[in-house]
């Protein structure tokens, strides 16, 4: 074979070498791209799904504002606040360490605050005594809508949650020894988590 004819075999043998190599690199850029904007969009839909929640458990807290247990039944808005804790818990998981103890321990304040209101009330109570016998309860509606504002607004603060956790326990403790009534459960003796089946490693 002419020299000049090998000459140009070897060129066609480095062009398509080159095309293939171009062709692997901008297959794998676009792989690359795709999988970045696909985690965008799931990043996106999982802060839209937390921003929802977040706004589920403010509209939860707000239904307590002003709000007489001694006028109209209180559980159901509990149970409202209650299951808007929950989502929020599950939909910011395991980075929100803590976050579920302080909002159970919050909820508990505000159910044992409830409790005080509806025991101090009178069927003759004056305008004036009944929105004193409701200022524990609103105060702690409207300090606990300060504080998830501040915590969506800032992101996790472990420090913080602990002191609020902490703090509503303490006010719950001290309610309950005032008014001579049982400390509230911590737990159910008869519920277990199911990790403590599970074989340690």
């Amino acid at each position: 074979m002419p020299l000049c004819g090998q000459w140009e075999d070897a060129r066609m043998d480095v062009a398509a070498f080159v095309i293939s190599c171009l062709s692997l690199v901008v297959a794998g850029l676009g792989t690359w791209l795709a999988n970045a904007r696909a985690k965008e969009a799931l990043e996106e839909s999982r802060r839209a799904a937390a921003d929802a929640s977040w706004s589920k458990l403010q509209e939860a807290v707000q239904r307590l504002l002003g709000f007489d247990p001694a006028a109209e039944p209180i559980n159901d808005r509990l149970t409202n606040l209650r299951i808007a804790m929950m989502e929020l818990v599950e939909k910011l998981g395991d980075a929100w360490k803590g976050l579920d103890l302080w909002l159970d321990s919050e909820r508990t304040l505000g159910a044992t605050f409830g409790r005080l209101v509806m025991e101090q009330a009178r069927p003759d109570d004056s305008i004036d005594r009944r929105l004193k016998s409701l200022e524990p309860l609103m105060s702690w509606a409207q300090v606990l809508s300060q504080n998830l504002r501040y915590l969506r607004s800032k992101g996790h603060d472990g420090p913080a949650l602990s002191e609020l956790t902490e703090h509503a326990r303490s006010m719950t403790l001290s309610v309950h020894e005032q008014q001579g009534w049982e400390p509230p459960r911590t737990s159910n003796p008869r519920v277990r988590p199911l990790d403590e089946d599970l074989p340690r490693s």
